[in-house]
């Protein structure tokens, strides 16, 4: 009778959480969509195709000509070079871990530094690659930017794709 009684209360304690999650995911949903409404509605008006085929030419937003060309093209510079280098990199890298060092201890503690490195918050990449320009003498430049986004991406790269070519 008792197992039954708790059976009761264990379900009711359990409707009483799903319908505060269910509640709780409402509110962060909504909150997300006004935010999202808001951007758009506030922001569409001001794109235009003189904004994303021009260079800046001194304060678009006060009242003088310019765009964000500069921006965009940087953008896709710097994620395609990081991608590029840490391709170049990842891929000698996951050959030797899975095809060459399956099972040894090297490999073991390669997927553990990986793993240690996947977890470092990219802000403190970004420190580390200012310091290092700082180091040698660099100004902050594309190829700084790439190098150190390629670092972000390296262990995400390498892991998965090891991931990958051990399900197959």
């Amino acid at each position: 009778k008792t197992l039954k009684k708790d059976f009761s209360r264990a379900r009711v304690a359990e409707g009483v959480f799903k319908v505060l999650m269910l509640l709780a995911f409402g509110i962060v949903s909504a909150a997300l969509v006004g935010i999202l409404l808001i951007i758009l509605v506030k922001g569409l008006p001001a794109i235009n195709w003189q904004i994303l085929t021009q260079t800046p030419k001194g304060g678009y937003y006060l009242g003088k000509e310019g765009g964000i060309l500069n921006a965009i093209v940087g953008s896709l510079c710097l994620a395609g070079g990081a991608t590029l280098v840490s391709l170049i990199v990842a891929l000698p890298l996951v050959f030797g871990i899975h095809f060459y060092a399956r099972n040894t201890a090297w490999a073991a503690w390669m997927r553990l530094f990986l793993n240690v490195m996947w977890g470092i918050p990219t802000i403190v990449y970004g420190v580390f690659g200012f310091m290092v320009m700082m180091l040698v003498g660099m100004r902050a430049s594309l190829l700084a930017g790439v190098l150190t986004l390629a670092l972000v991406e390296l262990p995400i790269l390498v892991l998965t794709i090891d991931e990958s070519l051990r399900m197959v």
